[in-house]
């Protein structure tokens, strides 16, 4: 990874970790870059690990996601595979790979390649086998919904109309687009063209969220219109709630649009105030005290990098 730049970046995601918490950003973007290097200090190796941290429902989310995914591609190759099928045959080897690494402490070797959950790091004594089952239980339960009310809506889709999405596990950067030139990540779940009309699919295995969900699909429709030049009455969104199961579709208006590149532009205005000399090509942080410690302890609860901050905030 030699040669490696941090470049300034924005994203749903990002944007909500500064507003919650500056320090929290701090560690995933800045405190953390360069963890992977054996011979880098303590704190940033240490950061890096907590970086690369999920929990038990980031974990459902994942398997889900890569379980209906794997269902859907069987329908659309005419391969009438069950929830049965993908349960046994991608979500429980995945689940079990996954908290056997963790358990194992295989991160210790690469945090990026095997899996850590905070349930392993974080809490002294866990109930294994009630975790097991409440994990199986909702992934079952967003497999079985999925091909019920979702797959019959989207397996006549053919891989002509799909729009490649760029993702983590594929070689290269993921899927992003340029913004008053800064580089806006946003990775929708699936999306595909019919005719002139573009639809976006994104896929919650959790609680149904639905401003919070709403405005993270509002930046996939500003995607659309920036990377693929698509006229706003025609970019057509879905929040998929595999564990209701629930769809909400939805169209945005010419003033949501406004509000979502307000909302982009101020935030990425904010974080720059954190940046020496507010140099974004340089993208260098001002010392790590600078960036504040959120005011609500309720949010280090579950937050990755709580260890971090304990000698400066009470958080256990």
């Amino acid at each position: 990874m030699a040669g490696l730049k941090n470049i300034f970046t924005w994203s749903f995601s990002t944007g909500n970790d500064f507003e919650l918490c500056r320090r929290r950003h701090y560690w995933k973007k800045y405190g953390s870059w360069n963890g992977w290097d054996k011979s880098s200090p303590d704190e940033v190796k240490k950061a890096y690990l907590l970086k690369n941290m999920q929990n038990r429902w980031s974990l459902i989310g994942v398997v889900a996601e890569k379980s209906i995914m794997w269902m859907l591609k069987q329908h659309q190759s005419k391969n009438r595979v069950s929830h049965d099928d993908v349960w046994n045959k991608i979500a429980r080897p995945e689940l079990t790979q996954k908290w056997n690494e963790s358990k194992e402490g295989k991160w210790n070797i690469s945090p990026k390649k095997y899996c850590l959950l905070s349930e392993h790091y974080y809490e002294k004594e866990i109930d294994e086998i009630s975790i097991k089952k409440q994990i199986a239980k909702q992934v079952k339960n967003c497999i079985l919904n999925f091909e019920k009310v979702i797959l019959p809506r989207l397996s006549s889709i053919d891989e002509i109309q799909e729009i490649k999405i760029l993702t983590s596990e594929m070689s290269g950067d993921v899927e992003h687009f340029l913004y008053e030139g800064v580089k806006i990540y946003a990775i929708p779940d699936y999306a595909y063209k019919i005719d002139d009309k573009i639809h976006i699919h994104d896929w919650k295995a959790g609680k149904v969220k639905t401003k919070e969900h709403r405005s993270q699909l509002s930046l996939y429709a500003l995607w659309a219109i920036e990377k693929y030049n698509y006229n706003l009455e025609n970019i057509f969104l879905y929040i998929e709630y595999l564990n209701e199961p629930k769809v909400d579709p939805f169209q945005i208006s010419k003033n949501e649009l406004d509000a979502v590149k307000l909302k982009l532009e101020e935030s990425v205005g904010e974080m720059t105030e954190y940046l020496v000399n507010f140099d974004r090509e340089k993208n260098e942080p001002l010392p790590k005290e600078e960036w504040e410690l959120t005011a609500d302890k309720t949010n280090c609860h579950f937050c990755n990098f709580k260890e971090l901050c304990k000698d400066e905030f009470e958080v256990y």
